[in-house]
Parts: structure tokens; C-alpha cells; sequence
């Protein structure tokens, strides 16, 4: 009797052990410090131009400006040379970590952004993207942008202010699936693009971008708000935004309320008339219509004659944040590189 009941407890205990190591190994092994580690640990060898001091996976998948590359070859491990600012959203429970980062290249800095996937303390995921200037980008552009973020994008937020995982998820999709309502947005959210706090030509604004309906009237922009003659463009998803439904929304910081959108948006560059010399920018097909309209009454008024950029058509593998705690979106954040008209992502089955 002694030794069958013996017999039980060591079937028993064997059971819970095996229990506990299933639950041990379906664990993410690399919470929010280790995650972190890895994306410095990504900038230190891009700047030591050493891709053998990363900790690969003898199989990774990896990408730079949607080209598939072994990091070996990627163009940035062969050009940069310092790593200034950065900022991170770090997801342990989907083992992603997705960084915003200055890099420099000689004189001239370079704005950075992508992800990595760490299993099993291994990169198994790299994807990244430069850009060098606004023709990269498509419009707003600051590559020092991650040295000087504003306080909507990195002010601490206390627990009981955070929004849930399954709420910041549901804002991720509604980024560019229009069927998902977007979030309510606070009347001191900031957006931002490529590192820059977006400001707008208040002729152009006006134009193609009227205040949204949540915006109340004493909170509309003032003209020539900023030294420069620009205005403030009002936060939120519009309901006539891009959509792509092989969009990915899987990084999410719940600690910072940040979550992370990748999709691929076709558009067309357009002249950007109002600059001196005149300058382009990206307009997604979705939004094309009152950017021709206003670009024609323009052309019309006989006041610009610089030369102009031809309308030419473009895609934009586009990384796109949103921040939100208090019940409400507090920061959106635009990241967008260009490429061939046309093109798809590497990184879904189409």
C-alpha cells in the first residue's frame, strides 16, 4: 500500500513538474530589459560595422528598405558611424522590440526604424529602414527627431492611465481598416512623421485638411502658429485613410500604451509648390483627391513658376504608432519609406 501510494505521488509529481516546464517554455524568455538589450545591441554593431556581434539565429529572416538581405551586406553596416538618439517599444509577450533611431553617416544624419523578433535569446527577425532625406520619406522629415521627442510620446503613464492590450491592439487595426472605429483623440494629441512634429502651409491645410469634427472650434489652429509660417495639423485617423488588409498589428508596449502598425500604402508623389525651391510629397491614393484639387487651383493662380516635380506614382512600406492612455489617443506617430510603384511587403504571404 506504502509503495503504490508511493508510486502515485511520483506520478503526480512528475505530472506537475512537466506541467510547470510547459508553462516555463510557453513563457517569452526575454522580457522588457532583454528586449531592450537586443536593439542596442542591433545600433552598437551597425556602428562597429560587425553584423558577427549579433547573436543570430542559424536561420533569420532579415530585410532593409523592403529588400530581402543577409545583414552582412545591408547598406547601413557599411555606412554609419555613431548612434545618437533613440526610442523603443518593447512587447515581451510577442518577443518584438520595434526602434526609432538618429545614425550617423559622416556629416549628415540618418533616421532609422524597424523591428527585431528575438526566440530562444536568438535574432530571428530584422527589419529595418533609412531614411536619408524627405524624398525617402515623403514629406515631414527630422532624422534628430528620437533625440527630442515631445512629452505626449515619452512621459511616464501610471498603471491605472494605461490602456489594455486587446484595447491598444483594436486602435492598432483601425489605423488602416476602416471599418474599426478610431479612438477618441485628446485635444493635446500630438502627431508626428519621420521624426518631425507635423506642421502644414496653412493654404495647403486648409485645402486638404480640414479640422476633424472632434476638434473643438476653440481649439482650431491659428494661422501662422509657428515661426516659420506653418500651422499645427490636427491629431487622428481620418475616415478616408488608407487601408491595407494585410496590414500587421502585433507590437504593443503596454507599460508606454504604444502600439505598432506595419502596411504598405500605394500614392503618388506629387510638387509640393508652396517651398522655394519646390520641393514633393508623397500623397497616398486614398487621400489623392483634394491634394489634385488643391494642387490645380494652385497651378491655375499663375503665382508659381519654380520647377516642379511630375506626378509619379509610388509605394510606401509605412510604420505607424499610436499612443494611448487616459481613454484616449495622445500621439500618432507616421513612419514612411518609399519605394517602386507597385510593390508589396517581403514580410506577408500575399
Amino acid at each position: 500500500m506504502r509503495s503504490f501510494c508511493a508510486s502515485q505521488a511520483a506520478v503526480l509529481l512528475a505530472g506537475l513538474i512537466g506541467v510547470c516546464s510547459l508553462s516555463q517554455a510557453a513563457a517569452p524568455s526575454c522580457d522588457r530589459s532583454c528586449l531592450k538589450g537586443f536593439a542596442d545591441e542591433l545600433l552598437a554593431s551597425i556602428v562597429a560595422r560587425d553584423p558577427s556581434k549579433l547573436p543570430l539565429a542559424s536561420t533569420y529572416a532579415a530585410s532593409e528598405n523592403s529588400v530581402a538581405s543577409s545583414l552582412a551586406v545591408m547598406v547601413i553596416w557599411r555606412t554609419a558611424t555613431a548612434s545618437k538618439g533613440s526610442y523603443y517599444v518593447i512587447d515581451p509577450e510577442s518577443e518584438q522590440v520595434f526602434l526609432i533611431a538618429t545614425l550617423s553617416e559622416g556629416p549628415n544624419d540618418t533616421l532609422l526604424f524597424g523591428r527585431l523578433r528575438i526566440q530562444k535569446d536568438l535574432i530571428t527577425e530584422v527589419e529595418l529602414y533609412t531614411n536619408r532625406s524627405r524624398g525617402q520619406g515623403g514629406f515631414q522629415f527630422d532624422p534628430d527627431g528620437p533625440s527630442h521627442f515631445p512629452p505626449a510620446w515619452t512621459v511616464a503613464v501610471a498603471p491605472e492611465r494605461r490602456a489594455s492590450r486587446a484595447q491598444l491592439l483594436e486602435v492598432g487595426r483601425s489605423i488602416f481598416d476602416t471599418s474599426v472605429k478610431a479612438p477618441e483623440v485628446s485635444s493635446t494629441c500630438v502627431i508626428m512623421e519621420n521624426g518631425k512634429v507635423v506642421a502644414e502651409d496653412p493654404e495647403v491645410l486648409k485645402s486638404i485638411g480640414p479640422t476633424p469634427k472632434h476638434q473643438p472650434a476653440e481649439k482650431k489652429v491659428d494661422l501662422g502658429a509657428n515661426p516659420d509660417g506653418t500651422v499645427p495639423v490636427p491629431c487622428g485617423n481620418p475616415p478616408d485613410r488608407p487601408t491595407d488588409k494585410h496590414a500587421r498589428t502585433n507590437i504593443v508596449d503596454e507599460e508606454q500604451g504604444v502600439v505598432v502598425s506595419l502596411a504598405v500604402v500605394h500614392g503618388v508623389v506629387e510638387p509640393y509648390l508652396v517651398t522655394n525651391p519646390t520641393v514633393s510629397a508623397f500623397v497616398p491614393n486614398a487621400l489623392l483627391r483634394p491634394y489634385a484639387h488643391m494642387l490645380k487651383a494652385q497651378q491655375d493662380s499663375g503665382r508659381f513658376h519654380a520647377p516642379a516635380l511630375r506626378q509619379m506614382p509610388a509605394t510606401a512600406a509605412v510604420a505607424e504608432l499610436h499612443r494611448v492612455f487616459d481613454g484616449k489617443l495622445q500621439g500618432l506617430h507616421l513612419l514612411v519609406n518609399l519605394g517602386a510603384p507597385g510593390s508589396v511587403s517581403p514580410w506577408v504571404s500575399q
